[in-house]
This record gives structure tokens, C-alpha cells and sequence, in this order.
């Protein structure tokens, strides 16, 4: 039986090659294939503290504040944390706010992953954007790898532009939901791939 990833990466072959996307089929028929990691211990407010943590800066950077901020909650709960303590992780002041208010949400600490699933695209987003510091970006990446939605469309991520310049450069918002949904997620994933390429 296929799953999800092997159909999501025979669809992406298929209709980049039927509508003659011709730079991004190369990448991707030559391309390992790609899954949808999803992280089953983290819970949703670590998980959007962790979306945060990734606005506006590198992946390498991103990663290395995140490490920081685990080893701070070894020894001090969620709960708990101050701005200080955001601080030696290398979080900013305006970041360091933005974390606390979710740490300390009500709404967000109630949310399971099977209830944001059961919610629809508009209720979940309208859940989340309510909090400070969660953009359409952050609840993008929740929808993506927190409750592993195959079918989301990155729009305002900076390396998907870069990607699409070179990859789909004549493709717009409507072209890209005909041809690739329902795995833009996929299609998202890949053209961060391709990044390394260029």
C-alpha cells in the first residue's frame, strides 16, 4: 500500500511534467523522496513558542535558540519561565513577550492535536491568530508539522518565493492549488529542498 508521501511525490512527477514545469520536474524526479515528520511529544504551545522562535531568522540560528530554550526547561516549567530566562536563550524582548502570553494561554493550552484536526481550516486559524506573536505563517506551520496537514500552501514563507523564481516561475496563486492540491504541503517541502540547488 503507498502512502501518503509516495502519492504526494508520484502526483508532484506527474503534473509537473503534464504542465510542462520543466525546472522543477528535473529537481524532482531526480529528488529523494520526502515525509511529513511529525513530532509526537511536542504539545502545541512548545510547538508554536517554537514557530516563534523561527520568525525572521535563519534555520541554523532558529535552531540553535531552540536547543538553548530546551535546556532552560530541564530545569524550569513552562509555567514558570521570565524574561530573563528567555533572554540567556538568546530570545529578544519583543519574542521573549510573545512567548509568555502563549505559555500562559488558556485556549491554546486546551487545544489537543485531535482538536485542532476535528476544526476546520478557518476555525483553527481563527483560534490561533487571536494570540499575539501567531501570524499566518506560524499557523501555517502548525497546520504543516504540528498536525501534519498534507495540503497546505506556504504563501509568505521567504524561501518558497525564492524557490518558486527559479523553479515555477510562471505559476500563480490558483494554478498552484489546481495542479498540486491536495499536497502543496509536499509541494512546500520540496521546493525547500530545492533550495540547496540554486
Amino acid at each position: 500500500m503507498e502512502s501518503e508521501a509516495d502519492i504526494a511525490y508520484r502526483l508532484l512527477i506527474e503534473n509537473s511534467k503534464k504542465y510542462k514545469h520543466s525546472k522543477f520536474y528535473k529537481f524532482i524526479s531526480k529528488a529523494d523522496k520526502i515525509s511529513i515528520k511529525e513530532n509526537k511529544k511536542i504539545t502545541l504551545p512548545l510547538f508554536l513558542v517554537k514557530t516563534v522562535i523561527s520568525q525572521q531568522v535563519s534555520t541554523s540560528a532558529a535552531q540553535s535558540i531552540w536547543m538553548r530554550f530546551q535546556k532552560i526547561l530541564k530545569d524550569t516549567k513552562p509555567k514558570n519561565l521570565t524574561k530573563k530566562d528567555l533572554h540567556l536563550a538568546g530570545i529578544s524582548r519583543q519574542k521573549s513577550e510573545y512567548i509568555l502570553k502563549i505559555l500562559e494561554n488558556s485556549v491554546i493550552n486546551s487545544l489537543s492535536k485531535e482538536k485542532l484536526r476535528r476544526l476546520s481550516k478557518d476555525n483553527l486559524t481563527n483560534k490561533l491568530i487571536k494570540v499575539k506573536g501567531i501570524g499566518p505563517w506560524s499557523v501555517g506551520m502548525t497546520r504543516m508539522f504540528f498536525i501534519c496537514d498534507p495540503d497546505v500552501w506556504l504563501e509568505g514563507d521567504l524561501g518558497i518565493k525564492k524557490s518558486l523564481k527559479v523553479f515555477l516561475p510562471d505559476i500563480d496563486r490558483d494554478q498552484i492549488k489546481e495542479i498540486y492540491s491536495p499536497y502543496r504541503t509536499y509541494l512546500c517541502l520540496y521546493l525547500w529542498k530545492a533550495l540547496d540547488s540554486i
